[in-house]
């Protein structure tokens, strides 16, 4: 990746990171196990790298996310951190009690983000 991104790129990233973290549905709320795959290798390098205390002070120092999100962003990093390797597959990451407490940061997130 070009380590020359202006600041909107990365909040972009950021964006995106979050969103993997959600469950993918179509239009009748069928959950599209074939993206929740896809989205789990995805977050298992972003998460590492635009989740990171670095990134996010960026993205702080520029206005573009709050104390408040920057905090939320930063904890719910570890609880990543602390989910086992075993529980990266489709099913836990759907029913795991982990995961559910890492979907409610990252849908707090996202209103904090959209209500800025």
């Amino acid at each position: 990746m070009d380590s020359i991104l202006n600041i909107m790129e990365k909040y972009e990233l950021l964006v995106l990171t979050l969103n993997r973290i959600l469950i993918p549905c179509n239009e009748s709320n069928v959950i599209l196990i074939q993206d929740v795959k896809s989205n789990i290798e995805e977050l298992e390098g972003d998460y590492y790298s635009f989740l990171h205390h670095n990134f996010l002070q960026e993205l702080f120092q520029s206005n573009m996310i709050s104390q408040r999100a920057f905090q939320i962003i930063l904890e719910m990093r570890c609880e990543i951190e602390k989910i086992a390797s075993r529980k990266w597959n489709v099913e836990d990451f759907l029913k795991d009690e982990s995961w559910l407490i890492v979907r409610q940061s990252v849908v707090e997130i996202l209103l904090e983000l959209k209500n800025r």
